[in-house]
């Protein structure tokens, strides 16, 4: 007898904007309704009614607004679902809106299932161990979609995370095989510290000096936008470096196809949806080796690693594929290769059994 589909509360940031973590939400959502599972979705990024269109410009009574209207959301979510899905970051997303949005779940006997996300994971738990782990433990069950973070979970909390790949939409993008690697870089990153844009463009900088025709695209939009623009302007970068500012997850495939090396310099990370949607398109893959990185970029294998913040290790890592054009279709093709386990055929094999079965378990939930 085929199984009842029971009703998914996904709470996480959705696009727009389009970072990482609300495009897996997204990705989750649409495939789950796809597969015929209600799906209700929360948004933690929520948005001012235009009428209170001045609170957004007071810091202190934009951050309770925003509360207030959330939790309102999610209670109304609550009442019409089974199961909760949360996509939650750490530090302020954590404690302004993860910890009130569980206590309200366990007040209406909701299951939980926490997927966390962040490569600043470690340093997060290490600082705030004694008031986190009352929160987490409330959690039916924790994802992570890395052994990396889920090694971090275990270290902190002694909590066996359940390891859920990213989704990469496979579908969407082409594999173009390339003969040649011309000095043509894309970073894919928003423009924030922990991603450390500037030292991809330092790293460029140095290409650039031995391949005068090579160009640096930056998909991307983030506080730090005016300052890069004035890095590339300093370094006289201007005609050669491209501020695509935030480019929507449906055109990034195209975007993909105009170069042919993807650049990330991530101080600190987990796992790069990215990477992934690079390997799928053919891109070979020079990055730093911060948090969950090697974890899925073998160094040598399915790409290149550089030590953290090294912009001239990075600089002689991209030279070394456009000089060794078999190094770059190897790499390319074990990218390809690795990435086929994030694909939806084989996530969803581990993430709809877990939805019935954390649904299914202990006591039925009781009634908001």
């Amino acid at each position: 007898m085929k199984k009842k589909h029971i009703t998914v509360c996904i709470v996480s940031p959705f696009p727009p904007p389009f970072g990482g973590m609300a495009v897996q939400a997204e990705k989750l959502a649409s495939h789950l309704e796809c597969e015929g599972f209600p799906v209700i979705r929360v948004r933690t990024n929520t948005g001012f009614p235009e009428s209170l269109g001045f609170v957004s410009k007071v810091p202190g009574l934009r951050t309770a607004f925003n509360l207030v209207l959330f939790l309102k959301n999610l209670y109304k979510g609550l009442q019409q679902s089974d199961i909760v899905y949360f996509f939650t970051a750490f530090y302020n997303f954590f404690f302004w809106v993860t910890y009130p949005a569980v206590i309200l779940m366990k007040l209406c006997g909701k299951k939980l299932i926490l997927s966390a996300r962040g490569g600043a994971a470690g340093a997060f738990f290490r600082q705030y161990r004694g008031i986190l782990k009352p929160v987490i433990s409330k959690a039916d069950t924790v994802t992570a979609p890395s052994g990396f973070l889920a090694e971090v979970f275990w270290q902190a909390f002694e909590i066996k995370a359940r390891i859920v790949p990213t989704i990469a939409d496979l579908h969407q993008f082409t594999f173009r095989t390339r003969d040649s690697f011309q000095p043509l870089l894309l970073s894919t990153r928003n423009l924030e510290e922990i991603y450390d844009v500037a030292c991809i463009i330092r790293a460029f900088r140095i290409v650039r000096e031995q391949y005068p025709h090579a160009r640096l695209g930056i998909a991307g939009d983030g506080s730090l936008r005016n300052r890069l623009g004035k890095l590339v302007a300093h370094l006289k970068l201007e005609e050669s470096v491209v501020f695509y500012e935030s480019v929507c997850h449906q055109k990034m495939q195209h975007l993909y196809q105009e170069y042919d090396i993807l650049l990330n310099a991530s101080r600190v990370d987990n796992l790069p949806g990215t990477i992934l949607e690079a390997y799928a398109c053919g891109l070979p893959v020079v990055s730093t080796n911060a948090g969950g990185i090697p974890h899925i970029v073998a160094d040598e294998k399915t790409g290149l690693l550089a030590p953290v913040g090294d912009y001239r290790a990075l600089a002689e890592k991209v030279i070394r594929i456009v000089e060794n054009p078999q190094l770059g279709k190897s790499l390319a093709r074990a990218g390809a290769e690795y990435c086929k386990i994030y694909s939806w055929d084989y996530v969803k094999k581990i993430i709809i059994p877990l939805l019935y079965s954390v649904s299914a378990g202990g006591q039925k939930g009781k009634s908001c």
